[in-house]
């Protein structure tokens, strides 16, 4: 075809379920009556009508690159979009098609074989780039759309070069004699890479919806027809050019149905399914991870008490050898139950740290805020023995009120303050304050001991890590795993920092509101 503009593009609504488009004899009806239309156009004013045609074309590729543009991060499958990326230089080539037209008076002196080169051109790079996306449907690539495009319009670029201000492209149409070999042939092999398109789409059908490949492939035989009259006509204006431009035009129309509906609305119906997949996965995963934590917990209290409940008595006979046999045994008898009971209370208070550590999360929240100032008084005071013999002193600031369980808050500061007792510097302070932002509060144990090497520091929350700093098996290696659920629980997280001048800072910021509202996580 010579004159006319081989449009690649779509035109009205997409479909998605059928009541969304008109029923079928009503389509074609409207197609009837449009054609008729454009027919009794092209024999008033043929210029005119290949005007509207070849315009409306143009259009419709911008639109179509535009949405497949846009489109392109969301589609899981970017195939159909890169043909969409290939209408931009389409478009540019037919608009210059139009432009340079028998009878627009623009490009003076070239007559008819101007636009009939720019019209091959366009052509070529439509079906190549069909061709491509047919031999990479299904295959799982992706190509990269802002490289495509930029090879797309390099290639463009090329071709209007030689046509336009260097003709150098292979002459098309020849006054007088009417269509040249090479626009010929060009055809042909033009309906060749199209059919041979259709032939993979179709082998590829699996990767495609029914719906979409019937559209595409009607596509594709209409501008084979399109194509094929295109080398028959001898005059720009006459009867097989005319229906060379209708068959292309309905060939365009259904390719904006294709790509709207392939590359647009199908993708995201499908994100928004797999969006509902994901989110049910995901609670499912959240309600199967919560009863195996209720489970794990559940197994943990039963296992500790199971063991501690042997424990009393062991540790409760080890003492009572010594005492009644201390005359009788020998210093290795001694030192040996000695060791017994030693490790007995040692395992004891991992007992009793696991318990608290699998009842984290059972509890509701207060329906009046914790006088927490009180509360660490009390920690203070149980523990007044050992900063007493460690000559401690211990200085407490602003500690805001806050709606968590009071058993819960005392198990933080007893840990926290035990080890500040632990691990302080001899004669040294231990500072314990907070502070309310909003919902959320921080508390923080500051002492001036050894600190915390800076590589240790992400694993002395993990459980039973005990870290290298201080007496050999000092403390259980739950305490710090307990401060960190609960402030995991309470939406808020635990960390420490170096104190200036030496030493550590445990810092722990928890989410407390009153009446239950905490919402349990972990």
């Amino acid at each position: 075809m010579d004159s006319s503009v081989a449009e690649s593009g779509k035109c009205p609504p997409p479909v998605l379920r059928p009541s969304d488009s008109p029923p079928l004899l009503l389509q074609a009806a409207l197609g009837i009556v449009a054609l008729a239309f454009l027919y009794l156009l092209s024999r008033q004013n043929y210029l005119l009508y290949h005007g509207i045609v070849e315009i409306f074309s143009v259009v419709v590729s911008v639109t179509i690159f535009s949405i497949g543009w846009n489109a392109r991060r969301f589609a899981p499958d970017n195939t159909l979009l890169i043909l969409a990326v290939a209408y931009l230089p389409v478009a540019i080539l037919d608009f210059l098609h139009v432009l340079g037209y028998m009878g627009m008076g623009i490009f003076a002196g070239r007559g008819a074989d101007l636009p009939t080169q720019l019209w091959i051109a366009a052509r070529y790079l439509e079906s190549i780039s069909l061709l491509l996306v047919a031999l990479l449907l299904g295959s799982g690539r992706r190509l990269r759309p802002g490289w495509f495009l930029a090879t797309s319009l390099l290639v463009g670029a090329a071709l209007i070069a030689v046509i336009v201000p260097w003709p150098i492209f292979p002459a098309c149409y020849v006054e007088g004699q009417g269509l040249t070999p090479f626009k010929v042939a060009s055809e042909y092999i033009i309906s060749g890479l199209l059919v041979l398109a259709a032939f993979l789409f179709w082998r590829h059908r699996q990767a495609i919806q029914p719906r979409l490949l019937f559209l595409l492939i009607a596509s594709v035989a209409l501008t084979v027809l399109s194509e094929l009259s295109f080398t028959l006509y001898f005059d720009v204006y006459g009867l097989f050019n005319f229906v060379g431009h209708a068959f292309k035009l309905f060939s365009v129309i259904l390719v904006y149905f294709v790509l709207v509906r392939g590359s647009l609305k199908s993708p995201f119906e499908s994100l928004f399914r797999e969006l509902a997949r994901e989110l049910a996965q995901r609670k499912a995963s959240e309600e199967k991870l919560a009863a195996t934590n209720r489970e794990l917990n559940g197994f943990v209290a039963t296992v500790a008490h199971d063991l501690r409940s042997p424990l009393t008595p062991i540790v409760g006979y080890a003492d009572f050898l010594r005492q009644k046999w201390q005359d009788h045994l020998d210093v290795e008898a001694h030192e040996l139950l000695a060791k017994i009971s030693g490790l007995g209370r040692e395992m004891s208070d991992t007992m009793e740290d696991l318990l608290v550590l699998a009842r984290v999360g059972r509890l509701e929240p207060p329906d009046e805020p914790v006088a927490v100032g009180r509360m660490v008084d009390g920690v203070i005071e149980a523990e007044a023995g050992r900063i007493s013999a460690a000559r401690l002193s211990v200085e407490t600031g602003d500690l805001p009120d806050v709606c968590l369980p009071e058993s819960l808050l005392r198990q933080v500061f007893a840990n926290l303050v035990g080890n500040a007792v632990r691990y302080g510097a001899e004669g040294g302070r231990i500072g314990i304050g907070g502070e309310r932002e909003g919902d959320v509060v921080r508390f923080h144990v500051r002492d001036h001991g050894p600190g915390i090497p800076e590589a240790e520091r992400g694993h002395i929350f993990d459980l039973f890590y005990r870290g290298s700093i201080g007496k050999p098996k000092q403390g259980t290696g739950v305490g710090l795993a307990i401060v960190q659920k609960i402030a995991r629980h309470y939406h808020g997280r635990v960390w420490v920092e170096e104190t200036a001048g030496g030493g550590a800072t445990f810092w722990v910021e928890m989410v407390g509101s009153c009446a239950g509202s905490a919402d349990p996580s972990d």
